[in-house]
């Protein structure tokens, strides 16, 4: 075996006990210890001016229930059961929807948009949607009751349909 080095495992040799010696200072904790900087002076805080919240009367803020922020038209909303119809002979009844959680049913005005109502809750006149099945709608109001029936249309009857062949 040959005891001489070549100068590439001299090299590398150095290079270990580098490394070594770099592994030894880390471990051993040297220079460890934060270096902090210098405590910043404490600059005086600029003081600020605290102001009152402003207070308005009542009377000045009527416009903001008159006139709707979002309504498109900014006209006061209207108002629910003023008008007290005596009976649901301008709505008929387009749909019912019953599922899990959900019980409703969807009206058609005679002149008027269409409306929904789900169980328990009051139509704009005030009859409140008290029972429901998937064929009529039970509404209440003041003690007296009306039901409004599901329309279905029927087909003719085939036999009435058909003119006998000559």
């Amino acid at each position: 075996m040959n005891s001489r080095l070549r100068p590439l495992e001299w090299g590398l040799l150095g290079v270990a006990g580098l490394l070594g010696l770099l592994m030894a200072v880390i471990l051993s904790s040297i220079g460890d210890e934060p270096q902090w900087l210098p405590a910043a002076p404490l600059a005086a805080q600029p003081s600020a001016n605290v102001q009152a919240p402003v207070t308005a009367a009542l009377a000045d803020l009527a416009g903001t229930w008159q006139a709707p922020l979002f309504s498109p038209d900014r006209s006061p909303d209207r108002a629910v059961g003023k008008a007290q119809v005596t009976s649901l002979s301008n709505l008929t009844l387009s749909g019912i929807m019953i599922t899990g959680n959900l019980q409703m049913a969807m009206l058609k005005q005679a002149d008027g948009p269409p409306l929904t109502v789900r169980l328990g809750q009051s139509l704009p006149n005030g009859w409140r949607l008290e029972h429901l099945t998937p064929q009529y709608a039970r509404f209440a109001l003041d003690g007296r009751t009306q039901t409004l029936s599901l329309y279905g249309k029927r087909l003719p009857s085939i036999s009435s349909s058909r003119e006998p062949l000559p």
